[in-house]
């Protein structure tokens, strides 16, 4: 079953009804609201809460990990040495008319996915007419005044293909890749047909300052990792200089997202679950391996997206593994657990893959990474990271 037939619900009623029913709302509503900003009411936190509450159980207390809790405010210093400071950026683009920024990868997709919905709309029409039968090709007049819709316009198949190969492998794209499609194919904002500026990077972090002087700068951390990085010593003396170990954290975490449009997808303020598995660099077995060595799990490879395709494969954890597609098994024993706790919480798990990063979007402290994405309305979103940071961070 293809992707696109594999859900059967009306997202705008859904979110509509969760409005009612205070599930959710935008922050500061009686003031016009802030975009990537909302509240939870009583039911929308009973659920975070129960999703965090089984998180826990799952993660936490059956593994012994080490539980902490850190401050959200980071001095500059901290995520200079971190990396991101100069590198946890998205590429953002202006409407030339009125200005309006846009995040550079995700107008690419907004555009290209259009382009190939209109393709299939007329390569359906196109059919329906060959068939004889013009009653779905066209709507029947209703006597009113109706806004003239252009109509579909069929791609070249080579085209097509393109569209659907640079889709594949848009997040492998840096600012100039970005920049060189949004010029070639004619990128335009599709809610004003104006062109847009070249990409430039945005950093994506909360600046603030420390104390009334205002000398020490900080940020509101964009994660939760740095603060269990900073106590890794405290947590080795803590766990009697034992290794391998685990720390945990639930936490808020913020992101100045360039142009939140996905509802509660995309938010500028958020609570994360973070664990951070220390182990020995020189060997990357895990205790509990076994136990999810013959998880099947559906896994889409850097080196098919190069290609420009979107296939997966379904592979045992313990045949990745010991094939080199995934990296040791430390990071197969957390894939496995991360697939047995969202098919614990309700996620259909023939929506779920798992995709390995490409080069270019692997993060500056990654050296494996996989995400965890789940099929939704809005195609396929990336709901949990797991990569392996080497040392990076201990260094």
């Amino acid at each position: 079953m293809s992707a696109s037939k594999k859900l059967n619900i009306d997202r705008s009623a859904l979110e509509q009804l969760l409005l009612k029913r205070f599930f959710f709302a935008p922050s500061f509503g009686i003031y016009g609201g802030v975009q990537g900003l909302y509240d939870y009411g009583p039911t929308g936190t009973a659920l975070q809460q129960n999703l965090i509450n089984h998180w826990r159980q799952h993660f936490v207390i059956e593994e012994d990990m080490l539980e902490v809790d850190c401050s959200i405010i980071t001095p500059s210093k901290v995520l200079e040495t971190s990396g991101h400071v100069a590198k946890f950026a998205d590429w953002m683009c202006r409407d030339t008319g009125n200005n309006e920024v846009r995040r550079a990868d995700h107008l690419v997709e907004e555009v290209l996915e259009a382009r190939l919905e209109n393709d299939a709309l007329a390569r359906k029409l196109a059919a329906t007419s060959i068939s004889g039968d013009q009653s779905a090709a066209a709507p029947k007049p209703s006597g009113k005044k109706t806004k003239k819709v252009a109509a579909p316009t069929k791609l070249d198949d080579a085209v097509a293909e393109e569209y659907r190969s640079i889709l594949a492998k848009l997040d492998n794209y840096d600012g100039d890749g970005l920049g060189e499609l949004i010029s070639k194919y004619d990128i335009r904002n599709p809610e004003t047909g104006n062109a847009v500026t070249p990409p430039v990077a945005f950093n994506l972090m909360f600046q603030t300052s420390i104390g009334p002087a205002g000398t020490l700068k900080g940020f509101l951390r964009p994660e939760t990792a740095q603060g269990q990085f900073m106590n890794f010593s405290r947590l080795l003396e803590f766990n009697n200089q034992k290794m391998p170990f685990a720390s945990a954290m639930v936490g808020r975490s913020f992101r100045n997202e360039i142009a939140p449009r996905s509802g509660l997808i995309r938010v500028r303020e958020f609570t994360m679950a973070e664990i951070e598995h220390y182990v020995d660099p020189m060997d990357k077995n895990h205790p509990r391996f076994d136990e999810v060595a013959d998880i099947k799990l559906s896994l889409l490879l850097s080196a098919v997206q190069l290609e420009g395709s979107e296939e997966t494969v379904m592979m045992s954890i313990g045949d990745a593994v010991s094939q080199g597609v995934i990296d040791n098994k430390t990071v197969g024993y957390f894939l496995g657990r991360i697939y047995l706790y969202l098919a614990a919480i309700g996620i259909r798990t023939d929506l779920i893959r798992f995709r390995q990063h490409m080069k270019n979007e692997m993060a500056h402290y990654a050296c494996d990474c996989w995400d965890a994405e789940i099929y939704t309305t809005y195609g396929w979103i990336e709901c949990v990271g797991c990569a392996d940071r080497s040392a990076y961070d201990l260094r």
